[in-house]
């Protein structure tokens, strides 16, 4: 839960009527972490920090799409809730063409957006689930650019306990979160020139709405180990596929082994992303403006390694058609 001392009204309004997409998985489970962006050791070594994430076009929602605020998986080293109190918290964001990002951190921002400017914001992270820290201003995405979020922090040490946000997915084919850190009073959370490349971004789910409190159709993946340690998408393993959007729409649900850039298709709201897919699952969101479907991965060594790429379409009450996001994985030995 947070605290604070200010509350968007848009976000209030549309509270109960957010999608979520999941950079890059929706798995709750992980062992792998990183202090930087939003967390802290005990001896106060990452109290300041400077980082970026770049989070490709395709795992965005489609246009009109209302950015409202960010979720992150975290947890103390002892596997526990964490109450964490941060002096400065700044999240912009900037779009951009990129595919990777420049280590100079002014390079990667176009004309940057703040979205969160605060001081002395409180945080009640909870363990092994995604914390919601909600924008003050909001960010409307186009729909076809992708994003760059940009993270600056200063955090009171918590002593008896370090604080990471987990990585949990794996994928180096992703672009480099980067990073800068220090201790305290150390300027890193200023800092003009990253000192780290991080192959993994912290796992992350942003939270989205329309305009005038419609919904925006999103699709995620989550794909929970079925033993201790063992990595998500693992053969054998089950995967569910999560989309969201008005409720009573009409879904169809595709999957493909081939991901392309984005194609305009007329009459449809949003891009294709997927090139030769097959519809495997078809039916109406409930009241809640949601619907899973669980799939199975084999439990044959052949699949390791095979990508697997999914978007969904839903037609909407009032006749719209539009796209979701990409979300993908790489089916992996679940070890």
């Amino acid at each position: 839960m947070i605290r604070s001392f200010a509350c968007l009204a848009l976000a209030s309004a549309l509270a109960a009527q957010v999608q979520t997409t999941a950079h890059v998985q929706r798995s709750t489970l992980g062992t792998n972490g990183n202090v930087a962006p939003l967390g802290c050791s005990a001896t106060g070594l990452f109290a300041e920090a400077h980082s970026q994430i770049l989070i490709p076009a395709q795992y965005l929602p489609g246009p009109g799409a209302v950015l409202l605020g960010l979720g992150a998986l975290g947890r103390s080293s002892a596997g526990t809730n964490t109450t964490l109190t941060y002096g400065l918290l700044r999240i912009r964001v900037a779009r951009t063409t990129a595919t990777s990002l420049q280590a100079t951190f002014a390079s990667n921002l176009v004309q940057p957006q703040t979205l969160l400017d605060v001081a002395n914001l409180t945080v009640d992270w909870q363990a092994n689930a995604f914390t919601p820290i909600t924008f003050l201003n909001s960010y409307v995405h186009d729909g076809q650019s992708s994003l760059v979020l940009d993270i600056q922090k200063i955090v009171s040490p918590i002593g008896d306990a370090g604080f990471a946000t987990i990585q949990n997915s794996r994928r180096t084919d992703l672009p480099r979160m980067i990073n800068a850190f220090g201790g305290a009073g150390s300027g890193a959370h200023a800092a003009t020139t990253a000192s780290v490349l991080t192959n993994s971004p912290i796992s992350l789910e942003l939270r989205w709405a329309g305009f005038g409190g419609a919904r925006t159709p999103t699709v995620q993946l989550k794909s929970d180990p079925t033993a201790a340690f063992r990595a998500p998408f693992g053969i054998g393993n089950p995967v569910d596929t999560i989309v969201q959007g008005e409720p009573g729409a009409l879904f169809a649900n595709f999957e493909s082994l081939v991901a392309t850039p984005g194609v305009a298709v007329p009459g449809l709201i949003g891009q294709v992303w997927i090139a030769d897919p097959i519809l495997f699952d078809i039916g109406v969101l409930s009241a809640a403006g949601q619907h899973t479907t669980t799939q199975v991965l084999p439990n044959d060594p052949a699949w390791i390694g095979l990508y697997l790429a999914f978007q969904s379409l839903l037609i909407e009450p009032d006749d719209e058609w539009r796209l979701t996001n990409l979300a993908d994985c790489f089916v992996s030995n679940g070890l």
